[in-house]
């Protein structure tokens, strides 16, 4: 019942002070006595009402009536006598409204229940309204009630969707009506949270409990929940350990030790695999329990042996994605299919690469697995080529002769078309020798000559045709010279 009177704090403390629809607000307004900053006013009629404005006088005297009546059950009833007597008043959404915040304060949930179904017919964006059907359909889901949680995700998401709109009641300053605003799109927040960890949809429940627990960090079991989404999701964010010791430290302050301890078991279990020892994580606990928000350096204070993926995701996080070396392509795009997270992650890589190849020609350096004129197999990380395992196919502009050796490294210019995940293979089309590249040791000049080379100085003894040689500033050098047949390499003797 503590979860409830807790709402019923929340609903009332705008309903006591709703104001009439402005189409009431014909006669003059009812100065409000002094008040404390966000605090309702005492109990009067709200917004223009006053005793002389109704034609009847007995309808207004009997809202007084209920609404100053002290016991929570008995001012219910008198409310919803009043909303019998008189159903087309002025003042029935606020009768509706103040019952079914007495019930919740009389601990009659069930029937403050009946009062909302009635209000959301008449007024179906009502916010107030909207929160207790989100809340209570996500008390009863959690007490295994399944099919109440379908009526209270419709509800948060109207109540959010009609959140701008609600126009601040009039006894109420701004900054007491940003901060029920702010309660109650935590308490949409965390039934769409809860939701999406019912589905296990981790990525889309953390945001909402992000939001859930930003507007009440006191809030056990979104504080925990939100925890629970951080562990459980590929892939894990090691905040998660921070709000799961945040969330014994509220229960705790509580004195709820059976959940304090409930908490403690499947967070410390996670620890456990995350980390691989139990070392650090009961000093967490203690230095949590004297903090409000995640330090900035939290998730690098626990040290881990990442697995792959995680390695892919962290190669985003500590460098650009437009600087990342052919490498770190590879491990990135290699375990796009592990996690929802790995595929945006290969996708923003794929589009760097998209994007640098539009700029300019490609050039990649691999080692010579295997070679045709045509084709080359070869290997770009350093594992690839410590095993000489393929991790790269190369298809020419036109047969290399004489072909680069087997062993041996190359750097070519190409285009990046495709790749296959797993096991992982990059297509390079289009490709042709880097001039630092070309054959070097005797090599025959192959057609169409090279059009453009790098200014490097490597002395290459080129064979003229006529038999004579001559020597060039590089091997390229020498094969644009179309009297050059071979050359090779050193200046000629």
């Amino acid at each position: 019942m503590q979860a409830l009177r807790w709402m019923a704090l929340v609903f009332s403390a705008v309903c006591a002070v709703a104001p009439l629809h402005a189409s009431a607000q014909t006669q003059p307004t009812v100065q409000a006595p002094a008040q404390s900053p966000g605090q309702a006013a005492p109990a009067q009629a709200p917004g223009s009402a006053q005793r002389s404005s109704f034609t009847n006088p007995a309808e207004y005297d009997s809202y007084m009536a209920a609404l100053n009546t002290r016991d929570p059950a008995r001012k219910a009833q008198a409310m919803e006598v009043f909303i019998a007597w008189y159903p087309g008043s002025i003042l029935r959404l606020e009768a509706h409204e103040q019952a079914i915040s007495a019930w919740q304060a009389a601990n009659q949930p069930a029937k403050a229940d009946v009062l909302v179904a009635r209000l959301l017919q008449v007024d179906p964006d009502n916010v107030r309204a909207l929160a207790n059907r989100a809340y209570v359909g996500r008390l009863k889901a959690s007490g295994g009630e399944a099919a109440a949680l379908a009526g209270a995700v419709t509800a948060s998401q109207r109540g959010l969707a009609v959140m701008p709109k609600w126009q601040k009641p009039a006894l109420l300053d701004d900054e007491g009506f940003a901060k029920v605003k702010e309660q109650l799109a935590g308490i949409f927040n965390g039934v769409l949270g809860f939701a999406a960890l019912q589905e296990k949809d981790y990525d889309k429940a953390r945001v909402f409990y992000r939001e859930a627990v930003a507007a009440d960090p006191t809030n056990l079991q979104d504080v925990y929940q939100y925890a629970v989404v951080q562990l459980e999701g590929s892939p894990v964010d090691a905040l998660g350990f921070w709000y799961g010791a945040r969330a014994i430290a509220i229960a705790k302050a509580a004195k709820n030790d059976s959940a304090a301890q409930d908490i403690d078991r499947y967070v410390r279990s996670r620890y456990r695999v995350y980390r691989g020892s139990e070392e650090g994580w009961d000093a967490i606990v203690t230095r949590v329990a004297n903090e409000t928000a995640p330090p900035a350096n939290f998730k690098r204070s626990i040290p881990r042996a990442m697995t792959p993926p995680e390695q892919a995701l962290q190669v985003l996080e500590d460098n650009e994605v437009n600087k990342l070396t052919p490498a770190q392509w590879v491990l990135v795009l290699r375990h796009r299919d592990v996690s929802p997270a790995n595929k945006r992650a290969a996708e923003a890589v794929w589009k760097a690469i998209g994007e640098r190849q539009a700029a300019s020609r490609l050039k990649l350096m691999f080692k010579v697995i295997s070679v045709t004129p045509e084709r080359i197999e070869g290997a770009i990380t350093d594992e690839a080529q410590a095993g000489n395992l393929v991790d790269i196919e190369v298809t020419t502009s036109r047969p290399l002769n004489p072909p680069p050796s087997v062993g041996t490294k190359i750097a070519m210019f190409g285009t990046l078309s495709d790749y296959r995940t797993q096991p992982f293979m990059f297509r390079f089309v289009r490709a042709e020798l880097a001039p630092e590249s070309m054959p070097v040791a005797g090599g025959q000049c192959a057609d169409p000559r090279p059009q453009m080379c790098t200014k490097d100085y490597r002395p290459a003894c080129g064979q003229l045709r006529d038999g004579s040689r001559k020597t060039y500033s590089n091997a390229c050098t020498a094969c644009t010279d179309p009297q050059v047949v071979a050359q090779g390499a050193g200046a000629c003797p």
